[in-house]
């Protein structure tokens, strides 16, 4: 199968945890009928952070591809740039802070979706 970014298709969560989160796959290709994943990107602007938070029942993985800032996994930080990647089991919380200067790009994988 095969998908591709769409900006139109993005969801833009307000201050203060201002974001663009595009759905790449969510499970729900007519023709691929069982998945324990959901990938999607989103983009940070400078100065913009998630909350902490965790997931009760899903992994999520993210993958740095432009930008950079500071995760945090489990209360311990991070350098979160290009190439680098955090893993949040459930129930473990996470948040990132785009401290650059340039939009925050990450690639994000969910499991379950």
């Amino acid at each position: 199968m095969y998908y591709k970014y769409d900006p139109e298709k993005s969801i833009h969560i307000p201050a203060p945890f201002k974001r663009a989160i595009t759905p790449l796959f969510m499970g729900d290709d007519d023709k691929i009928k069982e998945t324990n994943f959901s990938v999607h990107f989103t983009e940070w602007a400078p100065g913009c952070e998630i909350d902490s938070h965790c997931h009760d029942s899903a992994m999520e993985a993210m993958y740095c591809i432009s930008g950079e800032g500071i995760a945090e996994v489990d209360n311990e930080s991070h350098e979160f740039v290009p190439g680098s990647m955090i893993v949040a089991p459930p129930g473990v919380q996470h948040k990132i802070q785009n401290t650059g200067t340039e939009t925050l790009r990450v690639f994000c994988i969910f499991s379950p979706p």
